[in-house]
């Protein structure tokens, strides 16, 4: 597999293709979620998200601790709730102690919005696609509307990291590459060890450099981490093998193959082999979706898979940590875009523009079909992560289930291809440019490597 193209946008400056509908399916979207999470039970209870977050006030106690000079790993520091990250994770939250809490909490949530934001921005553009007003205010009111989903809208409700590590990740996958790509993948592995899967994303495109420099950063906040963190050698020692440090695996909130496997076959060797043969085959199916996207410029996809298979291979995986869905919808709304473009083109005037919003609903469709078991609580605790336990058997596990069939397709994809053994990516024109950007730039990707 040839190394990619400098995340090469397919079309640079095309408009995005069915707006219109695009449009009307966001405002309903906005109004749902806007009734959801402002009508008066929501102000009444604990699940609002007008309150200072639990997760964020274990951040800032850590860098209340830091600011004394005390140990993050003696043991808790918000209640039962103790600091699972990493010392360089301690280090930077030093920083949060300088504000009151609450102000601090503001500015946090704030800098998650610009996160999501900025990463659905990020698509667009990395897709080819001209970000003009219309197209900005789409994505903005995609970045509200992703409070629909648990993983964005519980992210903001305990004051999490997620979307500002997706950032950190989204700087390498989504922009020109040059010389500093990699080093964002490596501070989200230092600030959160979960991010270090996309060093073998970059590894399954051949993507060395980046790989090393990501390494090379993640090893460089393991440096800063134990000089700044006194007790920093507990975490790399002792407390990162301490899972239960994290969350108890068994429970609803463990959306990980390891929380499918003991759940089905409880604690043993049985459940353990099994997790096993599970990862192997997520990472196969990673490899093949990647190739798949990769053959096509498409970065944004890439980025995808690496945080979904991640999130299925992790020990553990809160539900929160699937955020990585906030830029598949992006990229599966960039897909159905593409049909209607396409099939535009072949019939031209009113029935061209009729064809291109009807490609957009069926896009919509397949969009809410696939996002229906990752609904956030306050839009259907039913199919929630909180409504799975109550449902029969297999659906209990909907979530895992869901996106090994999402991640299996692409990979069907890339694996037919691969066995076809075919030198080019396919007819499309537009992945054809890619595919040919890619080529163009691989040469000078493999210099830079030898340098």
């Amino acid at each position: 597999m040839s190394p990619p193209a400098a995340a090469q946008p397919a079309s640079p400056g095309r408009r995005l293709p069915g707006r219109g509908v695009l449009g009307i399916g966001l405002v309903i979207l906005l109004a749902v979620v806007a009734y959801r999470e402002t009508r008066p039970p929501v102000f009444g209870t604990e699940l609002n998200l007008y309150k200072v977050p639990t997760d964020f006030l274990v951040y800032y106690r850590a860098g209340e601790v830091m600011a004394h000079g005390g140990n993050l790993y003696d043991g808790p520091l918000l209640g039962e709730l103790p600091f699972t990250y990493a010392p360089f994770a301690g280090a930077l939250f030093r920083g949060l102690a300088v504000a009151p809490e609450a102000m601090a909490a503001t500015f946090w949530q704030l800098a998650c919005v610009g996160a999501v934001i900025a990463v659905i921005l990020g698509v667009l553009a990395q897709r080819g696609y001209r970000l003009d007003a219309p197209t900005a205010v789409i994505g903005v009111g995609a970045a509200v509307g992703t409070l629909a989903l648990s993983p964005v809208r519980d992210s903001f409700f305990y004051g999490q990291i997620n979307v500002l590590l997706m950032l950190l990740v989204a700087f390498d996958f989504l922009r020109k590459r040059d010389r500093f790509t990699g080093i964002g993948v490596g501070l989200a592995a230092g600030l959160k060890l979960t991010p270090g899967f996309f060093i073998i994303v970059f590894a399954m495109q051949r993507r060395w450099r980046e790989a090393v420099t990501a390494a090379v950063t993640f090893l460089v906040t393991v440096v800063i981490g134990l000089i700044a963190v006194p007790d920093a050698t507990t975490f790399w020692t002792k407390s990162m093998f301490e899972s239960d440090r994290v969350g108890d695996v068994t429970i609803s909130a463990s959306q990980s193959l390891k929380g499918f496997c003991e759940r089905t076959l409880g604690t043993g060797t049985g459940s353990t082999l099994l997790w096993i043969v599970l990862v192997l085959v997520a990472l196969v199916a990673c490899f093949f979706a990647v190739r798949w996207a990769t053959r096509r410029g498409n970065q944004a996809l890439v980025m995808c898979f690496g945080g979904i298979t991640a999130c299925l291979v992790s020990p553990f995986s809160w539900h929160h940590h699937w955020v990585w869905l906030v830029p598949l919808v992006v990229c599966l709304v960039d897909l159905g875009a593409r049909a209607g473009a396409r099939l535009r083109g072949r019939t031209p005037g009113v029935r061209g523009w009729l064809t291109e919003q009807a490609a957009m609903i069926v896009t919509l469709v397949i969009v809410f079909v696939t996002m229906i078991p990752y609904c956030s609580h306050q839009i259907s605790v039913r199919f929630s992560f909180l409504g799975q336990p109550g449902l029969p058997a297999p659906f209990d596990h909907l979530w895992i289930l869901w996106a090994s069939v999402i991640m299996l397709v692409f990979a069907a994809l890339g694996l037919r291809e691969f066995l076809a053994g075919r030198q080019q990516a396919p007819q499309d024109a537009e992945d054809a440019q890619d595919s040919q950007g890619s080529q163009d730039a691989a040469p000078k990707s493999a210099g830079a490597a030898g340098a």
